[in-house]
């Protein structure tokens, strides 16, 4: 893991892919970590959100720049990481509740349901960074069994070693319900958004783009929302 200083924050990187923003205070990092906290910001979750792989807690900053205080539960198995986000980000970072622990061993864990359970699982393969194999088949299904009956579901996605995500991925998307896909100019990120209680395209387009306004951040026009399994570059079954 690399740790560098950058203006207003620091910056976390594995072979040149950054894994995190940490801001020294709550504002815009103009990553794709602004759209994950802007797409929780609209679905207003009640009283707690579900992440996995925390880094450095890298959401933390836009996400309480948009005045949304709800608690996070957190799991990653890199306490470094942690560690400068509790030196930088304590302060002001809210309820936060962060575990040590392999993701699917978390989930499996749970009891409660959530409103809303991110994936920002990554890790190091072959001098790049990827989603773990774990993220296409086993976390979807554990995440659907622990998410609420009107639950939202985000996954922030990278193409695998082959420039491709793996068809069962979209296999497990299809039980969920309605799909939609976040495509960003900046990135090669596919952010998707499943489950019950996932808005329309028009809805998250506009108000996600006004969240990231309010939040000063570059991304908020540089963003497009397309509906559909297929907009995720895999293909149904």
């Amino acid at each position: 893991m690399e740790i560098r200083e950058t203006c207003g924050g620091i910056r976390l990187s594995q072979h040149g892919v950054v894994i995190s923003e940490v801001r020294l205070r709550p504002g815009p990092t103009h990553s794709v970590f602004d759209v994950l906290a802007g797409l929780i910001a609209i679905l207003r979750p009640q009283v707690r959100v579900g992440i996995l792989g925390f880094a450095a807690g890298g959401m933390l900053a836009p996400l309480r720049s948009l005045g949304c205080d709800v608690r996070v539960e957190a799991v990653d198995l890199d306490s470094a990481s942690h560690d400068v986000f509790q030196k930088h980000c304590s302060e002001w970072a809210g309820d936060v509740c962060w575990e040590q622990a392999d993701a699917v061993t978390w989930l499996s864990g749970r009891r409660r349901r959530y409103p809303v359970l991110i994936d920002d699982l990554s890790v190091p393969t072959d001098g790049d960074v990827f989603k773990p194999d774990v993220s296409w088949d086993v976390i979807p299904t554990l995440m659907r069994r622990r998410l609420g009956a009107s639950g939202v579901v985000i996954f922030n996605c990278l193409p695998g070693p082959d420039g491709r995500i793996p068809p069962v991925f979209a296999e497990r998307l299809a039980l969920f319900g309605p799909v939609l896909v976040i495509l960003l100019d900046d990135f090669e990120n596919r952010v998707v958004v499943a489950g019950p209680g996932t808005p329309s395209a028009r809805w998250v387009g506009k108000e996600l783009r006004a969240a990231l306004r309010r939040l000063g951040s570059l991304q908020s026009d540089r963003l497009w929302v397309r509906s559909g399994i297929q907009a995720a570059g895999i293909a149904d079954g």
